[in-house]
């Protein structure tokens, strides 16, 4: 059978004004990303040729959005097409078709909906077949403003009625219409024109396709979804929270199943981008964002937040742990209270403990710094320990220089490495030491002065005091 030249077609010039906010609805997050993101990820995996997004309200954010997440999709055309005026969704739709290429099908979705499956979107043009029209529908627990099914006397489709346009009868059916559509694109071409604006809210209604599909002779039919919460729209800030909430759940729920443990799912936030693997180990509390990519046997504790981290095997994130744009080797040990910032490379059986902060570190194979520093801009040697209260001082104020350590270096507590320096392996470095110049390997740095014992100093001091 021929595959069908597909393309998608996203509503989002919605002004989504009880969301009270300067930033248009359909970019809002759910779980850490824009609901319309949630949406266009769910277009591409359709395998479409393209995907116009229709934008209105908040247009030029909404654009610069898509264009920024149209760089990152190889192969798939997707633009931004401007509803003027709208006057409502088939009106929304009639401004995309002067733009698309030649297509078989279209499949019509909304940006504010950020829960649809993309099994769900699956059957939804399967449904279709070869007819004109399928559209998306649920049983709604409380039908309250959404558009009826009305089927005819053999129980086809007949047409959707909108709730302000229903008689008491109709307001009575719970089937409803979740908006979504797939449609054969010559039909669309052709019954578009023949929309009008007579009825309540003197609109171009998309819902009005069915009617006519009907008028000419041609069924459309209808998809029922499986689980209702995924056809809900997105319109406020607390219908946003619940819908991050359902996809949280969601989440959760689907790497428990690949072999995840978590120890208090509820309190868990994964968004949809990050990667588990099996016997992973998450706690209370944790957030893992971005592209976090957690591997086998790795643990995560209570409170830590991930985003943009590559965890390897076996690797322990104890409690309260904050790291971006960072890897954790195998077996290595973070925190507790540890901060890794963007650039921080933690080798195998490396070990970085409670108060250290790193930023473009470098710790080689087995490293240490077990408490109280901060490591930035350096390549610290395999096996080297790094004191408490160890400082790389890398900014002079205008520049960033780099501090370079060997194999097996040890770094006494209250140490001040300035940089640019360099140690050699195997060098030491007493305590309190401040290091301006480079160390060769294997010998002692030290630069603190010589301890002085004043006898009877206090007593004297004593003395002092009283007679004053």
């Amino acid at each position: 059978m021929k595959s069908l030249r597909r393309a998608v077609v996203v509503l989002a010039a919605g002004q989504g004004s009880r969301m009270k906010s300067t930033l248009p609805k359909v970019l809002h997050p759910v779980l850490g990303y824009p609901m319309l993101g949630h949406v266009l990820r769910n277009a591409a995996a359709m395998q479409p040729s393209e995907i116009i997004v229709i934008t209105g309200h908040g247009r030029e954010a909404v654009q610069a959005w898509v264009e920024q997440w149209a760089s990152h999709q190889s192969g798939l055309c997707v633009r931004c097409v401007e509803q003027i005026d709208p006057r409502g969704t088939g009106h929304a739709l009639q401004f995309a078709m002067p733009h698309l290429s030649e297509t078989d099908e279209l499949l019509v979705l909304y940006g504010d909906v950020p829960l649809l499956r993309q099994q769900t979107l699956a059957a939804l043009m399967s449904a279709r077949g070869s007819g004109p029209v399928s559209v998306l529908a649920g049983h709604a627990p409380d039908p309250t403003g959404y558009g009826r099914i009305v089927t005819n006397d053999t129980g086809q489709v007949a047409g959707i009625v909108e709730h302000k346009d229903a008689d008491s009868n109709q307001r009575e059916i719970r089937l409803v219409n979740a908006g979504m559509m797939a449609l054969r694109t010559d039909f669309a071409a052709s019954a578009l024109s023949l929309l009008d604006d007579n009825n309540a809210q003197g609109e171009l209604y998309l819902t009005d396709l069915l009617g006519i599909a009907a008028s000419q002779g041609e069924a459309g039919s209808v998809c029922v979804a499986e689980d209702w919460l995924e056809l809900q729209g997105v319109n406020t800030r607390a219908q946003c929270a619940s819908a991050t909430d359902t996809l949280r759940r969601r989440v959760v729920e689907h790497w428990m199943n690949e072999g995840v443990s978590f120890e208090q799912p509820e309190q868990t936030w994964v968004e949809t981008s990050v990667r588990l693997h099996s016997d992973v180990t998450i706690g209370a509390g944790v957030e893992l964002r971005g592209c976090t990519d957690v591997h086998s046997g790795a643990v995560i504790r209570r409170g830590s937040v991930l985003e943009d981290v590559r965890v390897e095997a076996g690797a322990l994130v104890k409690p309260y742990t904050v790291a971006q744009d960072a890897v954790i080797g195998e077996q290595a040990q973070v925190g507790p209270f540890t901060h890794l910032r963007p650039g921080s490379h933690l080798e195998s059986k490396t070990k970085v403990g409670n108060f250290v902060e790193t930023k473009k570190a470098r710790l080689r194979v087995g490293a240490k710094a077990s408490h109280l520093s901060y490591l930035g801009d350096c390549d610290i040697g395999a096996a080297s320990n790094i004191g408490a209260g160890t400082i790389t001082c890398n900014y002079d104020g205008k520049n960033k220089f780099q501090t370079v350590l060997g194999k097996g270096v040890f770094i006494g507590s209250d140490t001040q490495l300035v940089a640019p320096v360099t140690l050699g392996d195997g060098a030491y470095v007493g305590a309190g030491t401040t290091v301006t110049e480079d160390v060769p390997p294997g010998a002692l740095a030290i630069s603190r002065t010589e301890q002085r014992n004043i006898e009877g100093w206090v007593a004297r001091k004593k003395s002092k005091s009283e007679s004053s």
